[in-house]
This record gives C-alpha cells, structure tokens and sequence, in this order.
C-alpha cells in the first residue's frame, strides 16, 4: 500500500473510533487540550499512522510509562479497521511481554474502541476480530503464519538468539549459519504471505536491536530475517523504545539500519540521529494528571542517597579495609587500572555467598552461570573480586565462626521493613520496595535476609497473640529460629487446655500443593502456616486455624465469605450431618449467594447437581463483609452496591481474590490467629454457633476497626478492577478461575531471576496487588516492559545500573500513568523515591557519586534522544559535593512541558488524502438480515420468531422459533433457539469476518433423558444423522429442563454475503420418546 491507499489520519479521526479516556465516554479530542494523556495517545495514533504512511518506518520513543503499547495497538487496529485480512507481526523481548500485548489489545479493543464495526470488535461479545497467535519461536512463527489461521503474530526479540540450539554449525561461525536459518524462514514466511509479506511489523523495546556490531548470532540473523530494503519482510514497520540512544548518540542509526538506509557521509552521528528523529521518531515527555495540575517527572521523582556506615561494626569495617587493600592490589597485578565497571564488584552488593541454604541443590544453584535470558545485561555471577573476596569471607568464619555482616544489607533492610506500627500506620503502598541488584547471587541473599528481619516482626505478632511476652524469664527472646518445633514446643509450655490437638476437625487435603519452593529462602512465619504431609509437625496449630477460615466443613469458613447480598447480609441455612455426610457451612452459603443471581447454570457451577440446604441456623449467622461494609469510606460503598446490583461476578471474583490474599499473601493471616488465639483463650463454647457468634461480635467490638484486614480490604477493593484489567490476564467477572498465584507468594520478600521464570507472572501480580511480595529483588529480568506500578512508588538501585538508560528503565517501572505514583499526585502530594545505597568511605561510595554526576551531565540530552556516549567504565569524580547531582522535586509551574520530538500535522495534507476504513453493516442490520432469512424459512401461521433476550454473550443469542408441530393428534411446541457466534481463528481463514450462526432445539430434560436406553439412543442418532447430516444432539450439563439438544452450524455469516442455512434446523423437529 502507498500512503495513497493508508490515507492519513487526524486526531479528531482517531479519537472518533477509539476513546483514551476510559473514564469518560463522551471524550473527544480538541486541539485546545493537547496536554492531557488521552489527547496525546490521540495525536501519538494519528501521527505514526501519517508517518508510516509516508516513510513506511516511524519510532514511538514516548519516555516510560506513557502508553507505548497501547498507541501501537491503535495503529494496528485502524490498520485492520481499513484492511480486515491485515496481517501484523509483534517482537517484544520475552514472553512475558507478548502475553502483556495481548492483554492489552484485549482490553484496548472491549475497553476503548467505541465501535462494533466487524473489523476490530465483533458484534457477539465485543471482543477483539483479529485472531492472536503466540510463537514461541520463528519456526513456529513459520508454522503459524503458513498455518494461516491467525492476523495477529506475537513472538520475541530472544528467538532471534535461538535458532542454532545445540545444532552443529560444520565448523562455520555461529553467526553465518544463524543468518542462513533466518533467511530460509523470512523467504518462507514470504512465500506464505505473499511477495508484500506482512502488513506491519511492531519491535517493542527496539533498543534491543542497538548492537549491530560484534559478529553476534542475535544481529545476523536480524538483519536476514527482516530482509532487504528491495526484499523486506514486511511493508512498514513500527518501532518502540523509551531510550533510543540508550547508551550513545549511533544507538538511533543501529536501530533503524535494519529498515532504513540512513547512508554514509553525515558531518557527526549527532546530525545523522537528528535527521532520524525529526523525520520519523515522536517523543513526549510523560505529564501525569493530579489535583488539578500536569505534572513532569521532574516535579515528583526524588533521588536520595542512602548512606551505609561502619558506626558500631569495628570488625566489619576491618573486613573493607583488607577487602580494598587487597582489590587494589589484584587489579594492578592483572594491570587492570581502568577496567572497573559501575556496579561489577561483587564487594560493592555483598561479602560473598554466605548463605546457608538447607540443601546442597540451592548452593549449586547459586553457583550456575548467567542464564541466557540475563546475558548482555550487566548481570553477573562472578566478578574480577569474587576470589579475594570468597578468601576473605572463609577466613572471617575461620576466625569468628561467622559470616561478616556486609553494611549495606542492614541499611536497605531497616528501609524495606517496616516497625509493627507501620503496619497499622503507613499506606500499603508505603511497604512495597523494588530493589535492583547487578550480582545475581545477590537476589536470594536480599530474599532471605528480608525475610528473616519481617519473621522478628511477624514472630511477636504471634506471640503476642498467644498472650505471651517476647522474652523468656532469663530474657532470652521465646523465638530464636521460629521453626516448626520450636513454634510446637512453645506453645505446648504455654498450653493451658485452650490450645487443643484441632487436625482432626480440618483435614488439610492438598491445600497447600503449589507453593514457591526454596523454603531456605521463605518467611519461616508463613511456613508456620503451611501443611507439609509427612513431615514431623506438618500441621501446626498456625496451620490448623487457618484452615477453619479455609475449609467449607469448618463453621468459620463462613467469617471469611463475602455476605449473602455482597454488603451486609447474613446467611440461614447449613447442609447439616443428615443431608451430608459431614456438615457443610462454606458450600451452603454459597447456594444462598447464587441463587440470588437468578441464573441457573452459574448456580449449578457453583454448587454442582446439590440441592438447596435445609438445615437452619438458630439465628441468622454474618461475614466480617458485614462489618468491612460500614468502615468503607462513602465512595468505595457506592461501588460495591453497584457491584452488588449490577455486577454480581465481579464481586463474587473479588471475594475469592482477598480470601486468597487473607490466607496466603499477607500478614492479614497472622492477624487472624492473633485474634482466634486471643478469642479460644476465653474458653470454647460446645455449640459450634454460639462459639462462631462469639467471635464475630468479638471482633465487631474490638479489632475490625484499624485491623490489617480491612486495610488489605479497601485497598484491593480500590485496585481490582486495574489489576485484572491491566496486569493479568483474570478478567474482573471470572468468578470460575481461582487466585492459585496468590496462594504461593507466601512470603514478604521475594526474588525474580533468569532462574525462576515460571514465578514470574506471579510475582508481577502479587507485586501490584496489596499482598505479597512487599519486597521484590530483581536482576535485570524486570528492569524493561513490566508493569510494576500498581502499588509501588520505591526503587532502590541496590547494586548500580550500567548505564543511565538502564537506570531509567528500571525508574521506568513504577513510574507509570495510572498506578500509585498517579494516585498519590491526585490527592495532593507525595514523591517517587529513587534509592541509591552505598558504603560510606568507601570505593562503592565513589563509583555511586561518579554515576550520579556523569547521569545528570546527560539526562538532558538523553530526554532529546541525542546523549553522548556513556560507556559503563567507573571514572573517579572530581566533585567532593557530589550529593548536588541527585534529582530533587522541582516547585510545580503551569508553563508547558516541550517535546523533543512532537507530533505535527499538516491539515490541508490530511485533507487531501483521507483515511478510509471498511465498510461494515451494523448489527442490527446483520440481525434484520438473519431474522428476514428465517422469516423466509418459517411458516407464518404458525411459527413465532421472539427476539431473544439473555445476558449470555458468547454465543450470543438472537432469535427464538416457536414452531407449532404436529406430535400425533396434538399438535405442540418445538423452541428453537437462534444464536450468533464469533471464532477468530475462522474467521482468519476468510477475506472478511465470519460468523457462525447456530441452531439448537430441547428434545429431553435431564430426568428424561436418564430413562432412555442407551440402544434406543443409538439408533436414535443414527437414524437422525442420516436425515440430517447437519444437525448433532448434544448435552447441556448447564442445563436442567432443557438439558438434550439438537443443534446446527450453518457455517459462515459474512456481511456482505448471502446467508446460508441448514433446512433441517426449521423443518419439524424430530421427537424422542423418553
């Protein structure tokens, strides 16, 4: 296509078919208001749509956090919009990440595009047209594309790196032989295609690309794959990054030398990256909106050094002072005078691996070398000191039959950690820290150190809880080790026959099967809590009281339940011994919940074939909801009671996301064992209801208000709906779906890795959630592409990043639109702290003050896209004062911030050759068409045609036919019910979209159908297959009186075609006999 057949798009086009601003319907983009976010992904849509037009390549190098993605997929889906068999290829760098594109192509299509236009959103669900394949690699890149049965490709940066795994390369260089297996599938791919190739290739993170320089496998296989400028892969192409120059001004001309030919003879590279910039690249400085005001970066983000001292610690600071003396002479016999790297010393994160792992997997663990994933990062396992520094470490032990303390350690604990009264005290985004370590060792060590200092915390917690102080009569602390046995030995010391022997009543079952693994690493408090079969106290007391609030068979399943009316109300009845084999409480409540929805098929899910419970309570019995309900400030009320009339599944999914939260990802557990303990020492009551009743006004009176339960309550109920909308991909509504996740972020702190991928998107949705992980130690594996910001405003650079566009990628993460830095700026205040721990005295106190100083030279022309080189070499400040570097908030003014690189239009261009989409019916249209065809069909005397109306939405229905039918001397009704179906896939297989419209009639209820002997039901299908080939019986297991069906697909609805349908869905219906 040439820009005469794309068009060109203005903002007020764009935002005529896609609304950025979710919050209001209504918006519309103005030229009077460019600042805002929504008019400027508006502008950013219009503007790269133009360019790619024109030039055929553009780059989106918007700063963080401004909707990158979410402006390309606009693109792609006006691309679609104007061409529906468009196919698009998106890299991005890992898996992670496609699944991240995906989700947000979900939400960007049901949440932001206005329209049902066949082309984009389909008219059954409002769900997405262009069918999404993820490929794991270019084969099967290859494979799905010859395959065809897809419009949208997905597949990573990486695959580039992996197409000679293990393979035998003859002798030849690894990257020759790369480049010929990326050239076999780019001209497969081609031949596929077709000789245009693909509509539109999307590179996220392009930086990636950067190094063309080196002979590495990643960039000649790039440069084969991605084709000539006479042989391209793909017509236009899209490129994405926050930081183009990355780490020097060539950065911009690498990037796009794989579509461009940008030539020789530039008088500097900073003119060559200029004429780039200008001529296709577009790059806004992020404004977020709050109290009234835009703010810039610079108005929020706050440097702050964070000094570790030797004060107090004689025998650590002897250690430094031989660990230095004896660096400086390592470096000059290796004549290494210049070679230090920022943040390339393992002394700079720790003293050397002195963890004591419980088994000898976990230290080999330690010891493996960088995992692929990491390479080419800066990440490292070992450094030019490990060996001096090991040395030192064992003659330590040697000595004093223990391992040095490294001061940094205890510095950045006693920040991430907070008292016990910070707790109740601080916002729980104030408990969230993200740390980013270089040395990959370094993240288990933080892990188990973070950990062990919130177990001192949590330790008293409990305690406390069993009415005991925190010290023995000798002063000796109660808890040393807080293991099992220890906790099993304190309590039986302190056992005065409230403390009974409880496993009997909870049977654990497998509760406990998907944990995090690494128990050497995990919260020794949250073990406490955890069944471990077989092993010699496997079911503590911790473990015993939280499966009475887990297990439906205990009564005190029920506190933990959302109310029967999702506000306030009570529940009356029980499955009691005579209706169960043993009594049910949790299963009962949730029969009394459902069958308020007025629908039988979700009760049916939710309870299975059971019959409504008919044993009473003697009083009707409350949830803590009820008690949560009236603590809520006005606002959040207001939601749930919109929830509770309108939205029953998103309430309902909410419940089970905080009961999952409650139990596993958060001290709320503990607290709750705090006050069962608290409540069980006032002596048990016999009558399991009265003892329940007990407890609630127990808690009603003094413990709900200030409690950790209804902190972690309101702030996941002011979350949610982001979460699942934006982070993961749980829908709000999917009440079915359990929070298995949650369940295993059973500790405060945790790490993410190259080595603990699987972990990865859990530990992205507890990190944004309110629970678990407080504390998130990351190599560079989190440091681009991930949404980390849902919940956290600190960032400590734990050991320092290479390069300043490291550093801002890792900012990058919580620094983002709508998240908790958002929030905090909407309600008038509050900064984005930005850590920098360092040892005082010391050569890691210079490397920092060099780093700060030399990035705050360059951040200027880094924001321009136009920084010098800035190699990772540690140079010495010269500066004494250097702590002048750190950025501090700037007073806010109403002056307007000045994009480097902005968008601009031309509007008599525009003008001049307009955009044109499809043309597309609308439903209803398609709908009077179906219902005239039907018409035609039917006997008008006799058979109605009703519209059909049900909130269920895939299939959607549209039309019942109620054919009177002779049956003997009677005649008698013969429903057939008429629905509309989408499946993306097939519809990839046609030139334009496809639905699917099907027919089903009831031919038995379930009781009937029970009576049919399976011969008779055989022949039954046999001879119904042979008069009509297009019709199937099926089962409804949803279903109870229409539970047997028959049923057609008549295949494809195209709308501009004739339909088609199968005679024998409207001709008399064949009856069984039951």
């Amino acid at each position: 296509m040439s820009v005469t057949d794309w068009g060109l798009l203005s903002p007020e086009m764009v935002s005529e078919w896609i609304n950025f601003n979710r919050g209001e319907k209504d918006w519309r983009y103005s030229a009077h208001d460019r600042q805002s976010m929504p008019a400027k992904q508006t502008e950013g849509v219009a503007y790269l749509w133009n360019v790619l037009a024109e030039q055929k390549v553009a780059l989106l190098a918007d700063e963080v956090g401004m909707g990158k993605t979410f402006q390309a997929l606009g693109v792609a889906a006006l691309l679609w919009k104007m061409k529906p068999d468009a196919r698009i290829l998106v890299m991005a760098p890992n898996r992670d990440l496609c699944l991240h594109w995906r989700r947000e192509f979900s939400t960007l299509v049901s949440s932001h595009y206005r329209v049902v236009d066949h082309t984009v959103k389909n008219g059954v669900d409002g769900r997405a047209v262009p069918s999404i394949e993820i490929c794991k690699s270019l084969a099967d890149l290859d494979a799905a594309v010859r395959q065809g049965v897809s419009h949208f490709y997905l597949t990573t940066i990486h695959s580039l790196s992996g197409l000679l795994r293990g393979e035998d390369t003859d002798g030849r260089s690894p990257d020759i032989v790369a480049g010929e297996r990326a050239k076999e599938l780019h001209e497969s791919i081609k031949l596929a295609l077709g000789p245009q190739g693909f509509d539109l290739i999307i590179v996220d993170e392009a930086h990636y690309l950067r190094n063309i320089h080196g002979g590495s496998q990643r960039v000649a296989a790039a440069r084969e794959f991605f084709g000539t400028r006479q042989d391209p892969l793909s017509k236009r192409a899209l490129l994405l990054t926050a930081t183009p120059s990355h780490t020097r001004l060539s950065d911009v001309n690498s990037v796009f030398s794989y579509f461009l030919d940008c030539g020789e003879g530039w008088t500097s590279e900073a003119d060559r990256a200029s004429h780039l910039l200008n001529n296709y690249g577009l790059r806004r400085m992020r404004l977020m909106e709050g109290d009234g005001k835009l703010f810039s970066k610079r108005h929020y983000r706050h440097e702050k050094p964070m000094p570790a001292t030797f004060e107090g610690k004689p025998e650590a600071e002897g250690f430094f002072a031989l660990y230095q003396k004896g660096l400086v002479a390592e470096l000059n016999k290796k004549n290494e005078n210049k070679s230090l790297m920022y943040g390339y010393l393992e002394g700079f994160e720790s003293v050397g691996r002195d963890l004591l792992a419980d088994d000898e997997a976990s230290l080999q663990d330690q010891a493996r070398d960088t995992p692929d994933s990491e390479k080419g990062k800066n990440d490292y396992s070992s450094a030019p000191d490990t060996n001096l520094l090991m040395g030192l470490t064992d003659s330590f032990y040697q000595a004093f039959n223990r391992f040095p303390g490294h001061p940094k350690y205890g510095r950045l604990i006693e920040e991430c950690v907070p008292e016990k009264a910070d707790l109740y005290r601080l916002p729980l985004s104030s408990l969230k820290h993200l740390i980013f370590v270089r040395r990959i060792p370094s993240v288990r060590e933080l892990t188990q150190r973070l950990n062990e200092r919130y177990d001192q915390m949590l330790g008293e917690m409990l305690i406390t809880g069993l009415g005991l102080s925190s010290f023995d009569t000798h002063g000796q602390p109660r808890l040393k080790s807080l293991s099992r046995s220890e906790f099993e030995q304190l309590l039986e010391s302190a056992r005065t026959g409230d403390v009974q022997d409880e496993s009997a009543e909870v049977d654990a079952g497998d509760e406990d099967a998907d944990g995090m693994e690494e128990d050497y690493l995990a919260s020794r408090v949250a073990q406490l809590f955890v069944v471990k079969k077989g092993a010699a106290g496997g079911q503590t007391d911790c473990a015993n009281v939280r499966l009475r609030f887990t297990k439906p068979e205990s009564l005190f399943s029920l506190f933990l339940e959302p109310s029967s009316d999702y506000l306030k109300g009570g529940y009356s009845y029980f499955y009691g011994d005579s209706e169960r084999t043993r009594a049910n409480y949790g299963v009962a409540a949730r029969y009394e919940r459902f069958s308020r929805w007025n629908s039988a098929a979700d009760l049916r899910e939710a309870v299975g074939e059971t019959e409504a419970p008919q044993t009473a309570y003697s009083q009707e019995l409350f949830t803590v909801w009820s008690l949560v309900f009236d603590e809520l400030p006005g606002k959040l009320q207001e939601h749930m009671l919109n929830w509770a009339n309108t939205s029953k599944p998103v309430a309902e999914n909410f419940a089970n996301y905080i009961q999952a939260g409650f139990l596993h990802a958060s001290p709320v557990i503990v607290e709750l064992y705090c006050w069962f303990a608290e409540y069980r020492r006032k002596g048990r009551i016999a009558n399991v209801q009265e003892w329940y009743r007990g407890f609630f006004e127990f808690v009603r009176q003094e413990k709900i208000k200030g409690s950790l339960l209804l902190r972690y309550f309101v702030s996941a109920l002011e979350t949610f709906e982001a979460l699942c909308d934006k982070i993961i991909d749980h829908q709000a509504g999917d009440w079915r779906k359990e929070w298995r996740s949650l369940k295993g972020l059973t500790s405060p702190a945790w790490y993410a890795s190259g080595e603990n991928n699987s972990a990865r998107q859990r530990l992205i949705l507890g990190f944004n959630s309110p629970f678990y992980p407080n504390v998130l130690v990351s190599t560079s594996v989190f440091q681009e592409g991930v949404n980390l910001h849902m919940n956290c405003h600190q960032v400590h650079h734990y050991g320092i990043a290479g390069s300043p566009g490291d550093n801002e990628q890792r900012v990058g993460r919580i620094d983002r639109l709508f998240g908790c830095v958002n929030k905090r700026l909407e309600f008038g205040g509050g900064d984005l702290a930005i850590h920098y721990p360092y040892l005082e005295g010391s050569v890691d106190e210079d490397q920092v003050a060099s780093f700060i100083e030399r990035k705050h030279q360059v951040e200027e022309r880094m924001d321009a896209c136009l920084q010098t080189k800035f190699d990772s070499e540690y140079r010495p400040t010269a500066s004494k004062d250097w702590g002048q570097f750190f950025r501090t908030p700037i007073d806010h003014s109403d002056e307007d911030v000045v994009d480097p690189y902005p968008a601009r239009f031309d509007r008599s261009k525009t003008l001049g050759s307009f955009y044109q989409p499809q043309d597309t019916h609308t439903f209803s249209d398609i709908a009077g068409t179906i219902r005239a065809h039907l018409e035609s069909a039917s006997d008008p005397l006799n058979d109605k045609i009703i519209e059909a109306r049900s909130s269920q939405t895939s299939p959607k229905p549209l039309f019942i036919i109620d054919p009177r039918i002779e049956r003997g001397q009677s005649r008698r009704h013969q429903p057939v019910f008429a629905t509309l179906g989408f499946s993306p896939r097939f519809s990839a297989l046609s030139p334009e979209t496809a639905y699917i419209v099907s027919f089903a009639s009831p031919i038995a209820n379930r009781e009937d159908f029970k009576k049919i002997a399976l011969s008779e039901l055989e022949s039954f299908i046999d001879e119904l297959s042979e008069s009509y080939p297009l019709v199937r019986v099926a089962i409804d297991e949803d279903s109870g009186n229409s539970h047997f069906y028959l049923s057609t697909c008549s295949g494809q609805l195209i709308p501009d075609s004739i339909l088609r349908f199968s005679s024998a869905a409207m001709g008399e219906m064949p009856s069984l006999n039951a």
